[in-house]
């Protein structure tokens, strides 16, 4: 016996023999070829270490979903650089072959110190999504940009919460004024003197700010700031080239955007109530010859609405007159579709339908920002939600069919219920059916 070996204590001897067991088992795995041993460390591939005890070793498995079982929760999973790695793994073509494979990937392991995996040419190619060329946006807090006259701060604001990809609310200004400030910069919105002039007149509304940063307010909040009872309709995906293309076209998307987000899905398509331009200009700012000019800049719809209601006399013409005003005439019913040909009937304009052509989001969160946001309305102005919401009834009710008038009319008798029967004039125009009034 070694005398050397006589002074060792037993856990030393016991620990010197599950060495020397576990050399001899690398070495019979070595020979024998039946499975790779791959050493972790960038710094450990391109040498033959696989018989040091000391490195700890992996029996490669089948597959990346195997590898990935065998590995911490810190390095599984939940690792964003080892997911990274393995995307990038599955770009390699199919034909392949696994020491090509392995060469690719011991470049890239010589440049990034993290967790190294090997991923088999079986796996399949996956191509990278395209880059996200919108900023949601809920159509009311567009509206009250524009009646609130902030669209100019409240451009920057969308456009940051676009460059807050990671959702952290939080901007540096120096990064903004290259992004945003910078001739070459594909996203340039303003010089830098306009973008201190916009950080300060949305101080308070849209973020708070100091010396090195932006913190953004969340959409209660703004909503809040900017006077809004509740967020109404669907979100809408507000293209990136609508932030960069001037004021004009700016302010016409977000008055598009609050028509894109009454649209309603329908077995014939998408379908629009008639709202009047009276109610438009009460709840965005913009007069009648302005909704037309953002109308033709952006490219909305509009579709025109009739009413058909019954024969004319001098006593009902009489009295509809004081209801409808000067959108009263006469129709002529030379095919009969009222009733009898040759009968003259009582009929009026209607507020016209608009389509937008802004893409529907996920409503989202859209529930408990407006829970949020009706108790923030609630402290900010007391006493006043009566008056607000007797002031925003509506005197006129449509409908896409009759049944769902008839529902709605036993709970409203003394409002006039409106429901769509056909369209004409090659979809152009829609004539509808008064309920009552």
């Amino acid at each position: 016996m070694d005398p050397s070996t006589s002074t060792l204590s037993p856990q030393l001897a016991a620990a010197n023999e599950r060495l020397l067991a576990r050399r001899a088992q690398l070495q019979a795995a070595r020979q024998s070829g039946s499975a790779t041993i791959v050493a972790s460390g960038p710094n450990n591939l391109d040498r033959d270490d696989t018989t040091l005890p000391w490195l700890p070793a992996v029996v490669q498995p089948a597959t990346p979903t195997a590898i990935l079982a065998t590995l911490p929760a810190h390095l599984g999973w939940g690792s964003a650089a080892l997911m990274a790695v393995l995307r990038r793994g599955e770009q390699l073509a199919a034909d392949d072959s696994p020491a090509a494979a392995l060469a690719s990937w011991k470049a890239r392991a010589g440049q990034t110190a993290v967790a190294q995996v090997i991923v088999t040419a079986e796996a399949p190619v996956a191509a990278e999504p395209p880059p996200v060329d919108w900023v949601k946006l809920y159509p009311d807090i567009g509206l009250a940009m524009l009646r609130q006259e902030l669209a100019a701060p409240g451009r920057l604001w969308l456009m940051l919460r676009y460059l807050d990809t990671t959702g952290r609310g939080f901007l540096r200004i120096d990064n903004l004024q290259a992004q945003l400030t910078t001739k070459t910069s594909s996203l340039r919105l303003c010089g830098r003197r306009q973008l201190r002039n916009l950080l300060k007149a949305g101080q308070d509304v849209f973020w708070t700010r100091d010396k090195t940063g932006v913190w953004l307010r969340s959409a209660a909040k703004v909503a809040a700031a900017l006077q809004v009872e509740q967020l109404t309709g669907r979100p809408v995906a507000l293209p990136v080239s609508a932030l960069l293309d001037g004021m004009g076209t700016f302010r016409a998307h977000l008055y598009a955007a609050f028509h894109s987000g009454r649209l309603k899905e329908s077995p014939d398509g998408h379908r629009a109530m008639p709202i009047a331009r009276d109610t438009m200009t009460h709840l965005s700012g913009v007069g009648r010859s302005s909704q037309r000019m953002y109308e033709d800049m952006v490219g909305i719809a509009v579709q025109a609405n009739f009413a058909v209601g019954e024969v004319t006399t001098k006593e009902k013409r009489e009295k509809r007159a004081w209801q409808q005003g000067r959108a009263l005439f006469e129709l002529k019913d030379y095919l009969g579709q009222q009733g009898k040909k040759g009968k003259t009937y009582l009929a009026w304009q209607l507020p016209n339908s608009y389509r937008g052509q802004h893409r529907h989001r996920p409503r989202g969160r859209q529930k408990r920002i407006n829970r949020e946001l009706k108790d923030l309305v609630m402290q900010g102005m007391p006493g006043n939600s009566e008056t607000t919401r007797k002031s925003r009834q509506v005197e006129k009710l449509y409908f896409p069919n009759g049944k769902l008038a008839i529902k709605v009319y036993g709970r409203y008798p003394e409002r006039e219920l409106y429901w769509q029967r056909h369209k004409t004039g090659n979809g152009h125009f829609s004539v509808w059916q008064q309920l009552g009034g």
